[in-house]
This record gives structure tokens, C-alpha cells and sequence, in this order.
């Protein structure tokens, strides 16, 4: 069977759920001020950037079949970290924003924490 015969629909919602997150942290991102609702406690955005990443992280543990079977973590960790650094070079642009170095820190701990926790469930439940 060719690999092109193997593409299922769930292979198809997975690729869409990857984009639609990684759409929606440059979304985010393009908003010129863009402030929580409630300030609770000091620098809680940063509460935000990991939740924001752990999403991303979720989305590459789903679609973990497009970083090979070796170093694939590794992978995984390499395409975040760079979406992280992209975004926050993107954000240079925008009026109201700016490139922070603690917005990737932040970005890569969700991203990290995501990867770790996802990634055994995930492989658990694949047969991996």
C-alpha cells in the first residue's frame, strides 16, 4: 500500500488542529495590545505564553509522525523553541508589541512541559 493510500481523515484533522494552533499564536500575536482581562498578579502573562506553547506542544505530540522516529523529541522541541523566537520577532513589528527574551523562556517552559507530560501519555496509548 503507498503511503498516499494510508492517509486517513483522522491524519487530516490532526495536520488541521497543528496549523489552526500555530494560526492562532500568529493571531495573537498580531493584536497591537493585548492585555488580560484581570491583572491578578504581577508578569502573569507569562502564565499565558506557557499555556499558549503547551497548546503548540499538544499539537506537535499529536502529529509526532512528521518528526521520524529518531530524536524525535528533539525535533518536536527544535520546531517550538523556533515558533517561540519567530513569534516574538513578529511581535517586533507590531505597534503596542515587543520582542521580549522572557516571553520565549516562557513560551519554551509551556512548550517543554507540554512535550514531557504529552509525550508519554501519547506514546503510551500509540503503541509506541
Amino acid at each position: 500500500m503507498s503511503p498516499r493510500a494510508s492517509f486517513k481523515k483522522t491524519d487530516i484533522l490532526r495536520r488541521l488542529f497543528l496549523v489552526s494552533v500555530a494560526l492562532l499564536i500568529v493571531y495573537l500575536s498580531h493584536q497591537p495590545s493585548l492585555k488580560p482581562p484581570l491583572e491578578l498578579f504581577p508578569h502573569q502573562d507569562k502564565l499565558f505564553h506557557m499555556v499558549e506553547f503547551g497548546g503548540l506542544g499538544l499539537a506537535l505530540v499529536v502529529n509526532s509522525d512528521l518528526f521520524g522516529k529518531k530524536r524525535r523529541k528533539f525535533r518536536m522541541a527544535y520546531a517550538g523553541i523556533s515558533w517561540a523566537i519567530l513569534d516574538e520577532i513578529h511581535q517586533f513589528f507590531i505597534p503596542g508589541r515587543f520582542c521580549s527574551f522572557h516571553d520565549v523562556l516562557a513560551d519554551t517552559a509551556g512548550l517543554f512541559l507540554a512535550l514531557w507530560l504529552l509525550s508519554r501519555f501519547y506514546s503510551k496509548s500509540d503503541g509506541n
